[in-house]
């Protein structure tokens, strides 16, 4: 990295909801041209960005608002950010139900494109406390993402020790995140700020629908 470059790591506002819609959509896309949220919204005439951002409008994602956002400038420019926050207990999965109706509203969905939304969406995540999305920490690290250009320069590894320092400050003893198994990149930034592995799910447990997931623990006292 070029040492004269100036870095910066703010908290993020409402002003910086299009640069963090981006964040959960390029830590939802496993494989270029592909985002997680694409399957739900087959037939709905809806631009996958465009559902993001209502999603946050709408505050309507549990794994982390606009707010729980953290950005990593580089020379001014934001090229990176992530999430911290706790998760809720009695729903570990990704969506607010409740503020799905405030975000089909914005989208111009009629009932019946909510319902179908709905229908997908309980069909993937059915269980509202799948073991597979269950934090394994109280504090929560999620949607890390770094622009192209600027990847391999450490941003990364310091945008996650600074959510990480940010639990330690809340009084957090460990902290958490997940990768999609195969993504060695991302295992490599986390196991550098202090991850260990927790606990893999294989590509058989989802029945080869899904390549895997690796969830890791971090120790902050």
């Amino acid at each position: 990295m070029n040492d004269s470059a100036a870095i910066n790591i703010r908290p993020a506002t409402r002003a910086d909801l299009p640069f963090v819609a981006w964040c959960n959509y390029e830590a939802s896309s496993p494989a270029p041209n592909f985002c997680y949220w694409d399957p739900l919204l087959e037939g709905l005439n809806t631009d996958t960005m465009d559902f993001i951002r209502a999603v946050f409008e709408e505050d309507a994602l549990a794994w982390g608002k606009v707010e729980d956002f953290w950005l990593i400038e580089l020379d001014g420019q934001v090229v990176g950010g992530a999430s911290g926050f706790v998760m809720e207990t009695q729903d570990y999965r990704p969506f607010r139900l409740d503020r799905l109706p405030a975000v089909a509203a914005r989208l111009g969905w009629d009932a019946a494109a909510l319902a179908q939304f709905s229908a997908g969406y309980e069909a993937v995540w059915s269980d509202p406390h799948d073991p597979t999305i269950a934090p394994s920490a109280p504090w929560v690290v999620e949607c890390v993402a770094v622009k192209p250009e600027v990847r391999g320069r450490g941003l990364a590894k310091r945008l996650v020790g600074a959510i990480l320092e940010a639990g330690r400050e809340r009084g957090y003893q460990q902290a958490a995140i997940s990768v999609t198994l195969g993504n060695e990149a991302a295992q490599r930034v986390y196991e550098a700020v202090g991850f260990r592995m927790y606990m893999t799910y294989g590509a058989d447990y989802f029945g080869d629908a899904f390549p895997g997931t690796v969830k890791y623990r971090a120790h902050l006292s």
